[in-house]
């Protein structure tokens, strides 16, 4: 079987899609030694700063997937693009960006979320425009793989996928992710100014990321509350933030570090004395699974794929209610029982999301697709 992929996450490094991409190559690439993977991108490899290196087995090859033009917002680009001859050696294409290309050959997609649908007013113009593609790519390809049942439930609801098409298969967690102890750690801690001990969320600063209750939350922890570290990069739609901070009396006492390497976060991870995540929708939540595979307590919303990642591992609370939410977090930093059992489960839940085993439903998909 010849699979080629959509390699374009590797080089504009899109955040989780990039991960996911890179993941599900390298264990794809050691369920078949033989070269029987293509990685398909704008430019030659690395194409990009900070490019992962290849696996041996899988090749790289530059094609008109997308518009030369790297400065034209991603999600603005047409919904189904021209591959041409560039796939006359290939089986199947594999796009694990939402956007299907206009092809002959047998065609997979991954969604991996519809927030903008659900939640239309939480993202910008221009990335409400990626609807149109999830939608065109899903109807262009043979099966459409999600990466969690409350996708899949979405992709039935909101855009009429049949269920015969949809496929459920869960992305894996990255084996660097796991506990470090304080001396592993204590660089990168260094590094960014921390302390271990304190309360962590991840993510891009946007909306959906419910941020302002969070800090509503914290601030109900009171002044003898361990910090807030939000990590992640800036978006759109929080700019109530710096207002909230004075408002409530914690610039002082959370840190905004900005992007974070993806090596320095098992590290940071580790040295939380709990990770927060309220977010009002995901359609995985991969940082919650990073977070338990490290250790570190989880406390989570209640809605949309989070309980299925989350499991029996994680407090899971009412993502619109800051006294609820204060009220978990703060059970977890003052019971020590209950600290060590989360932890614990919440390590024994991660090892059952592996790359190994999303690569090997991956194919099966693939399979599926070949002979539909």
């Amino acid at each position: 079987m010849r699979v080629a992929l959509d390699g374009l996450p590797l080089q504009v490094r899109s955040a989780g899609i990039a991960g996911y991409t890179e993941e599900l190559v390298r264990a794809l690439a050691a369920l078949h030694p033989a070269p029987a993977l293509t990685l398909f991108g704008l430019a030659a490899w690395p194409g990009a700063a900070a490019a992962p290196s290849l696996p041996s087995n899988v090749r790289w090859r530059r094609a008109l997937l997308y518009p030369a033009i790297m400065g034209a917002p991603l999600m603005a680009l047409p919904r189904l693009l021209p591959l041409g001859a560039a796939l006359r050696d290939v089986d199947l294409f594999h796009a694990t960006n939402y956007c299907v290309p206009r092809a002959r050959v047998p065609l997979v997609i991954t969604v991996h979320d519809l927030a903008l649908l659900r939640f239309p007013a939480l993202g910008t113009p221009a990335l409400r425009q990626m609807v149109g593609r999830v939608q065109a790519g899903a109807a262009a390809a043979r099966r459409v793989i999600a990466d969690s049942e409350a996708t899949a439930r979405d992709l039935r609801e909101l855009l009429g996928v049949p269920g015969a098409k949809l496929r459920v298969v869960y992305p894996g967690c990255a084996a660097h992710f796991q506990p470090l102890d304080a001396a592993a750690a204590g660089a990168v801690l260094a590094r960014h100014g921390l302390a271990p001990g304190y309360i962590m969320h991840l993510g891009t600063r946007e909306p959906r990321k419910n941020l302002p209750r969070l800090l509503r939350a914290y601030g109900r922890l009171g002044a003898a509350a361990p910090p807030l570290v939000l990590a992640g990069g800036a978006g759109w739609g929080v700019d109530e933030l710096p207002a909230l901070f004075d408002t409530l009396g914690l610039r002082s006492r959370v840190r905004l570090l900005g992007p974070v390497a993806s090596a320095d976060l098992p590290a940071l991870y580790s040295g939380a004395a709990l990770f927060a995540y309220p977010s009002l929708y995901e359609g995985f939540g991969l940082p919650v699974l990073e977070a338990m595979a490290c250790g570190t307590p989880v406390v989570t919303a209640d809605v949309a794929s989070l309980p299925e990642v989350a499991g029996d591992a994680a407090l899971l609370v009412d993502p619109h209610d800051d006294v609820a939410l204060a009220d978990a977090i703060g059970r977890v930093l003052r019971d020590p029982a209950l600290h060590a059992d989360l932890r614990a489960r919440g390590l024994a839940r991660a090892r059952t999301f592996t790359w190994e085993r999303c690569a090997a439903q991956t194919m099966a998909v693939y399979e599926e697709a070949l002979g539909a």
